[in-house]
């Protein structure tokens, strides 16, 4: 297994990555016409900004196996005044999944956290529902902060989402 930063020619597969997590994840959840329709492109825009105009404070890191990427997780340090620097990406391809994949790329994201924004908490965000992912975060040493109605971000609707929270960086590599 290979870990690197993402390169702006990975767009394509992060994108595919993304939207196939989002379509078993949260179907249900975002609409059907989103999730069968539009879903790829929304997360090909995404990527293709987030690769093309990365922001000083961000990082994204994949997960690389016979020269495909498996897996990513995207951060960005010093995000928030309160709750400090946001994981706001961790997908893993379905069949590469409990592999320890996902727990490499939080502790990756947690020692460059660590290097650049140690004075920082870590958070992120996840769906109430999302039991395996709640479970997966608290195994990392998270603690459910508590329960915010957040708009969707695509495709309508609202849902519960539970923000979890490290009070630093040296928690979650030292949980991982």
């Amino acid at each position: 297994m290979k870990y690197r930063e993402a390169k702006n020619t990975d767009v394509e597969q992060l994108a595919t990555i993304h939207a196939n997590s989002w379509r078993s994840t949260y179907r249900g959840l975002f609409s059907d016409e989103f999730l069968n329709n539009e879903v790829f492109e929304d997360r090909r825009s995404v990527w293709n900004e987030r690769l093309n105009k990365p922001s000083n404070n961000q990082l994204v890191l994949v997960a690389e196996e016979n020269n495909k990427i498996i897996g990513f997780i995207c951060a960005y340090g010093n995000d928030d005044a309160q709750y400090g620097s946001l994981i706001d990406n961790l997908h893993i391809k379905r069949s590469n999944k409990r592999n320890g994949i996902g727990t490499e790329l939080m502790i990756k994201a947690g020692e460059w956290l660590q290097s650049r924004y140690p004075e920082n908490g870590v958070y992120l965000w996840v769906m109430e529902e999302n039991n395996p992912a709640r479970v997966f975060y608290e195994k990392l040493g998270a603690i459910n902060a508590g329960l915010v109605d957040k708009p969707n971000p695509v495709g309508g609707g609202s849902a519960m989402n539970c923000r979890y929270i490290w009070s630093d960086p040296t928690v979650l590599v030292n949980n991982g």
